[in-house]
């Protein structure tokens, strides 16, 4: 399977500019799943709540939604993309997951920052998705931090973890390298380039997205640049979760109680 990652500056308020820079780089690529930014179309510092509403839209069928199943098709590919979900009254920090034309499902951020929590609601449950090649796991950003997030995931059988993030600190990078190794699974992770103000000051988007191999080895990675990068994975090499101790490090974790995410 030809995994990637898609990093580039977004274009703050402006979808269209997005969207014109996701077709841009993709229309000559290959690959058949690609992860791509957390809040990828939008950008990341909003001033309010009231203020990213006017961003925010529906996961199943807004503009958003409607743009990606289109590439998907064209792609012939899975995506994986962050949006801003307006459900109702509340806004979700939410990865949409579509394959080859089809709506696979959504994936809500459960653990925000102290700059998220004024301004979304928290997901409430952790699901991988399968599309036909591969059986993956979303965890956005924040929930990378969670050990507990990424188990909870590969128990439930993913053969992939895919990371939409944005970030300026290096502790993100290297935190998919240890996820990746203490679950023995390939991870994703795609992080925005750019700067945006907040606070009234400038802060940066380090990029420096990656690809994993099960034992935290980089496949491939990226700077600060604007990047696709592809790497081969293959996911029945990852039913079977063996590393150098064990030949099924899930059984052995399995002697540990794990529940999902829920809220206060």
């Amino acid at each position: 399977m030809l995994s990637a990652f898609l990093q580039y500056p977004v274009s703050f308020g402006d979808p269209a500019a997005n969207f014109k820079k996701i077709r841009d780089v993709l229309d000559p690529a290959r690959f058949d799943l690609l992860v791509m930014p957390e809040l990828c179309t939008i950008g990341y510092f909003h001033d309010s709540r009231e203020a990213l509403f006017l961003h925010a839209e529906s996961a199943f069928d807004g503009t958003t939604a409607q743009f990606l199943l289109q590439l998907s098709a064209d792609k012939n590919a899975t995506l994986i993309a962050g949006i801003a979900e307006r459900d109702g009254d509340h806004i979700y920090n939410t990865a949409i997951v579509v394959s080859r034309g089809r709506w696979l499902g959504k994936q809500r951020k459960c653990h925000l920052t102290r700059i998220e929590k004024p301004l979304f609601t928290p997901g409430d449950s952790l699901a991988c998705f399968d599309d036909g090649i591969c059986r993956f796991g979303v965890l956005t950003c924040f929930d990378l931090w969670m050990p507990e997030a990424a188990r909870l995931l590969v128990r439930q059988g993913a053969q992939l973890l895919c990371c939409p993030a944005n970030y300026g600190g290096p502790w993100t990078t290297r935190l998919a390298r240890i996820r990746a190794m203490e679950n023995a699974t390939p991870l994703i992770c795609a992080n925005r380039t750019g700067m945006e103000v907040y606070a009234g000051a400038e802060e940066t988007f380090r990029g420096e997205s990656q690809i994993v191999g099960p034992m935290g080895d980089v496949c491939i990675s990226a700077t600060e640049e604007t990047s696709l990068g592809v790497s081969i994975i293959d996911p029945a090499a990852h039913v079977l979760k063996a590393n150098p101790m064990c030949d099924d490090l899930m059984e052995e974790a399995r002697r540990y109680a794990l529940s999902g995410p829920h809220l206060k």
